[in-house]
């Protein structure tokens, strides 16, 4: 499988060395790269990439099977738009900056027959797997994440902080109810772009607490779930999981390789998709309700 990167920041680098490591197992074939600035595409090519571009027009001459768009997201819709028509993709979350180009892109892949995956990364956690095995079909009471840290990087390509971390926690949280309603019952959301934000929103019968920050020194990604008769915390970050007071710690395989193999086994026909562009759509549509205080946001009619 030959594989194209675009755009090769921090998260574009990391792909291009699991990208290495696979090529090595035979997975992948080829890497190519695309960034404007050509320091960036010499590291990458330290990394493993087998050739490089300034513009990204210049690498489908290579048919490429796969296109990985991890450039700033206000380009996503653009550059997915244009490479659609090309090759399958992975696009970094959030899946575009805006709800309606998210659906435009949806309409598009759909008519050409082309697979788009959404780089919702939490899903591989070995800590949320565990979580979400171990609760079963059981529909939470209660949830409440948090999820905080300083900014890295430029403000601009990241939009607000609920298209940044709080997307992910929505992600988890939609997978694990598996509701369609979902009732916006109050907000509070600082600063311009939003930094800050708490919303409390009920999913089906079980209420939600989020809570995204780029304003606090510490770094969280928290996740505590309230069912009938048990209790978990889950700490991504540091991979522990609590239950009803007993503390497991959860091993398990790298969280960015995990993902590119399930999308390249999806793609084989080895896998069932579990991060495809449906799902990116469902938690950007309650990201863009949260910041317009919609008060029913409705995940069926999206894709109908």
């Amino acid at each position: 499988m030959k594989v194209l990167v675009i755009g090769v920041g921090s998260m574009g680098m990391n792909h291009i060395k699991v990208l290495a490591q696979l090529r090595k197992e035979g997975l992948v074939t080829e890497i190519y790269a695309v960034d404007i600035d050509k320091q960036r595409l010499e590291v990458a090519k330290n990394l493993g990439a087998d050739l490089v571009f300034t513009d990204y027009h210049d690498a489908l001459a290579r048919k490429p099977d796969l296109g990985i768009i991890a450039v700033p997201t206000a380009l996503h819709y653009a550059v997915a738009s244009d490479l659609i028509s090309h090759m399958d993709l992975l696009i970094e979350k959030p899946v575009t900056e805006r709800l309606e180009d998210a659906l435009d892109l949806y309409r598009k892949s759909k008519s050409l027959g082309r697979r788009i995956f959404v780089g919702h990364i939490e899903r591989f956690n070995p800590v949320y797997k565990a979580l979400i095995n171990d609760i079963g079909n059981e529909k939470p009471i209660y949830i409440e994440s948090i999820r905080a840290g300083k900014l890295r990087g430029n403000l601009q390509s990241y939009g607000n902080v609920l298209l940044d971390l709080g997307i992910h926690d929505i992600d988890l949280v939609l997978s694990m109810i598996n509701e369609d309603k979902v009732r916006v019952l109050s907000t509070v959301l600082k600063g311009v772009p939003v930094t800050t934000a708490w919303a409390l929103l009920g999913i089906g019968d079980t209420i939600y607490l989020l809570h995204a920050s780029w304003d606090y020194e510490v770094r969280i990604r928290r996740i505590q779930v309230t069912l009938r008769n048990r209790y978990y915390d889950a700490d991504l970050l540091n991979k522990v999981l609590i239950r009803d007071g007993v503390r497991h710690v959860v091993e398990g395989p790298d969280q960015l390789r995990q993902e590119l193999m399930h999308v390249i086994n999806a793609l084989r026909g080895v896998e069932k998709p579990i991060i495809d562009m449906a799902d990116g759509i469902k938690a950007l549509a309650v990201v863009n309700g949260i910041l317009m205080n919609n008060p029913v946001i409705d995940l069926s009619e999206l894709l109908t």
